[in-house]
């Protein structure tokens, strides 16, 4: 008996929606249970592989031209840039948070301590209390306990500091363009590896610059991408989604307090040395 055309439209409104693909891969594994083996045998494996190409197609689309006009000083306003989005003392920051990755959901609570723009330090831990995540990060060099070294994948580091709203540039990275509007901002950047940074910046209330997101690309399009909500009233960090978008991963914190520290145990930067 001749075999029918897969009809892939019905599936089309899961990658193409917010969440899209978690949802997409839960119900094609109830669909497979659902179906006989000589249906999915051929049938789970076409819509997988579907889901991977048009999740990495929209993922890795190509970067948008710089918006505006160059600025007159690129230099002095990177600097400006830099100032506008440091804190002005250590802050320790507590956040609720939910990953996403390939389908599987995790959540929990956590919390950042960090003494912009060198080092910063994270824990994150389950839903009872149990530890997920520890790390810190050191200029560029990211410090984990050793059962974790092999273990967990984590952003780079420009886009760690952007998830807090630090503007921290790539060691070594060249300018190439820095543009404005009369309400927002585009700075990018090539690293010593070829990729392309570009950070998106909109100015507050106050009429200061805000950074709102930044994106990672190589020669394939954007890698990472970070997004940063921010109160319209007082500017303060509200809300961050990371995106790996080869890996299918999304981490979301959601932002419950944050404030000043005088300082940090020294010891917090070394969750290696044990």
């Amino acid at each position: 008996m001749a075999s029918r055309p897969v009809d892939f439209s019905p599936f089309l409104p899961f990658i193409t929606s917010p969440g899209g693909s978690s949802r997409l891969m839960s119900y094609l594994s109830r669909f497979r249970t659902a179906r006989s083996c000589s249906t999915t045998s051929v049938l789970f494996p076409a819509l997988t592989l579907l889901l991977a190409v048009l999740m990495t197609a929209c993922g890795s689309g190509n970067l948008s031209a710089p918006s505006g006009v160059p600025v007159a000083d690129p230099e002095a306003f990177v600097a400006s840039l830099r100032a506008a989005t440091l804190p002005g003392a250590p802050r320790q920051i507590t956040f609720g948070w939910r990953l996403d990755e390939q389908g599987s959901r995790v959540s929990g609570r956590g919390v950042v301590r960090a003494e912009a723009p060198e080092r910063l330090r994270l824990d994150l831990f389950g839903e009872r209390g149990d530890t997920y995540l520890t790390a810190a990060l050191v200029g560029d060099e990211y410090r984990l306990p050793p059962e974790a070294v092999n273990a967990v994948a984590l952003p780079s580091p420009s886009l760690f500091w952007a998830a807090l709203g630090v503007l921290r540039l790539p060691a070594g990275a060249t300018l190439l363009s820095a543009t404005t509007t009369e309400n927002t901002a585009d700075l990018r950047y090539q690293s010593t590896d070829g990729q392309i940074y570009v950070w998106s910046f909109t100015r507050s209330s106050a009429g200061t610059w805000i950074l709102t997101r930044l994106e990672r690309a190589g020669p394939r399009g954007v890698i990472e991408t970070v997004s940063v909500d921010h109160s319209a009233e007082s500017s303060a960090l509200t809300r961050t989604s990371y995106r790996d978008w080869t890996a299918f991963r999304e981490l979301i914190l959601t932002i419950e307090e944050a404030r000043d520290a005088n300082s940090f145990p020294p010891d917090i930067w070394r969750p290696d040395a044990r």
